[in-house]
């Protein structure tokens, strides 16, 4: 092949893969100009020095060269001649640049290099070369392709992305369609049907598959005000009762459609509470309240009707007064009770009870505890000594009527301030609420008292033992008498109301031989506390209604 002209080559080895030789400096002694001038005022780029320019550019590898290289030289040799002798370059004035312009280095001797040719560009224009790898010698074009070739992986990933979420969106949709499908089977009153989804109760019977008979609509006192204004239908689904007919229906379903029941009108309600009636029940001497609870009773008035008619809600039960003995369960106490104190003695009765560990009911006289003040120091002790004070009325029924023995005989108010006041006289001496049961003068308590009473006290006190010590018998018989006494058994003495000298020895007969025997001594509430009183009334009163 004929020789190419040099002009036509290249010298960037990214655009031509021949090898060329190392570039050298064609006039190593000749001086360059102190600048060239420039078209636009601006400072041309300075020259690089020619110790770094083989650095920066690719080092072919050493080789005969070309004959299309070999009319290089003389060329330039011919075009740097021509530069010497054009006058031109030898009259232009040093380059000086404006005051905006920031003053360019002026090039070093060394630094001189033809301005033709590719030595003289070279040293005008720094080159653009981007450093290349090298492969068995020779320079590998696009040696970056890296990076060409990591955007293409991303490319690749998200295509990839998408995909997987098309495929699982697919299977999603499959899913979806299998568990729920445009069509399936349901049975209905034991009928196989197949229905579209969506498919009511109501479609089905609207379509007739099932004709259940709708209820009647009644009115409070159950007369008919509408035939078929009731339900509409009786129906469950897998077994669960629905009322509403727009339920939907679902794949694999049971359903049982049967006829309406009746509906009861609308109505507006009230309600009144009625009280408790009032029984007697059982036999002995614990004579206790059994609160009843008050009925319920609903008044219904149809909005449609406008009929009224009423239910009880709510069962009551009665007051009940029950008379009972304690059932200790073999346990052996006694109960022993006081009554008209306090007294001079007794303070001397309390001595003989703390010598044998025995607690004991006092049933006061209030007008007593008020009138003497001695005796205020007498049922503080009781209290601090650990025996129960109730109150036997204010004054023993001495007035209104009541003769000094029978509370019956009096008025129902004269009822209540006798108990009201016994027990305020307790609470003013000890500082303490008194106790709430209660014992009338004489044991007389029946009738209209027991009910007239209820409000104030817990129970009334009768007794299994009487002593009769207030007839004075002597100690021999007194003692005798409460040496009779059994488990359970409430025993009547006197600590006031006259001389209790005969009781106070008594006492102090029959107290240790009690003792001995096992017995132990109790208040009244706690012989109370051996019996379920609520339990007990409600066994008597279901005896009672069988008989």
């Amino acid at each position: 092949m004929p020789d190419q002209p040099a002009s036509q080559g290249s010298n960037n080895p990214r655009n031509n893969p021949r090898q060329h030789k190392k570039p050298t400096r064609r006039h190593p002694g000749a001086s360059v100009p102190a600048s060239v001038p420039h078209s636009h005022g601006v400072s041309a780029p300075q020259p690089q020095s020619a110790a770094v320019l083989p650095e920066m550019r690719p080092q072919p590898a050493a080789q005969a060269p070309s004959p299309q290289q070999e009319p290089a030289a003389p060329r330039e040799q011919t075009a740097a001649a021509a530069q010497s002798q054009d006058p031109r370059l030898h009259e232009a004035p040093s380059y000086r640049p404006h005051a905006y312009q920031q003053a360019q280095p002026q090039p070093q001797p060394h630094q001189a290099a033809s301005p033709h040719g590719y030595a003289g560009y070279a040293a005008q224009v720094p080159p653009r070369v981007v450093p290349a790898t090298k492969a068995d010698g020779q320079v590998a074009p696009y040696a970056d392709m890296g990076r060409y070739k990591k955007k293409g992986k991303k490319k690749a990933s998200v295509v990839s992305i998408i995909a997987a979420v098309v495929i699982l969106a697919a299977i999603g949709v499959g899913v979806y369609l299998y568990l729920n499908p445009l069509q399936f089977n349901v049975t209905v009153n034991g009928m196989t049907r197949t229905v579209d989804r969506g498919t009511t109760l109501n479609d089905m019977i609207a379509e007739g598959v099932v004709s259940p008979q709708p209820g009647n609509l009644l009115s409070v006192d159950g007369e008919v005000l509408e035939e078929g204004g009731g339900a509409a239908f009786a129906g469950t689904v897998n077994g669960n009762e629905v009322t509403d007919g727009a339920t939907e229906l679902h794949k694999g379903d049971v359903v049982q459609l049967d006829d309406g029941a009746d509906a009861t009108e609308e109505y507006d309600v009230t309600t009144e509470e009625t009280a408790p009636g009032q029984v007697e029940l059982g036999e002995g001497a614990i004579h206790v309240y059994v609160p009843g609870e008050a009925a319920q009773v609903e008044k219904r008035t149809g909005k449609v009707s406008g009929k009224t008619v009423e239910e009880t809600v709510k069962e009551g039960s009665d007051n009940v007064y029950l008379k009972y003995n304690a059932n200790t369960n073999g346990e052996k106490v006694i109960a022993l009770t006081f009554d008209d104190g306090p007294w001079p003695t007794t303070q001397e009765l309390l001595d003989v009870l703390k010598e044998n560990n025995a607690v004991a009911t006092f049933f006061t006289i209030g007008e007593q505890i008020s009138d003497k003040t001695d005796y205020v120091e007498t049922i503080k002790r009781m209290a601090a000594e650990g025996h129960q004070i109730g109150t036997h009325s204010y004054d023993h029924a001495a007035t209104g009527g009541g003769n000094g023995v029978d509370m019956t005989r009096q008025s129902p108010e004269k009822q209540i301030e006798e108990v009201q006041m016994g027990q305020q006289a307790i609470a003013d001496a000890t500082g303490a609420e008194a106790s709430k049961v209660f014992r009338s003068p004489g044991g007389n308590f029946h009738d209209e008292i027991i009910w007239n009473l209820q409000p104030y006290i817990t129970g009334e006190i009768g007794w299994n033992v009487d002593t009769e010590d207030w007839r004075r018998p002597g100690a021999d018989a007194i003692a005798e008498r409460l040496l009779s006494a059994k488990s359970g058994d409430v025993v009547l003495m006197h600590d006031g109301g006259g001389d209790r000298s005969q009781t106070i020895e008594a006492l102090k007969i029959a107290l240790p031989q009690l003792k001995a025997e096992g017995y132990k001594f109790v208040t009244i509430d706690q012989l109370l506390a051996y019996d379920d009183a609520k339990a007990l009334a409600q066994e008597l009163a279901a005896q009672q209604e069988a008989e």
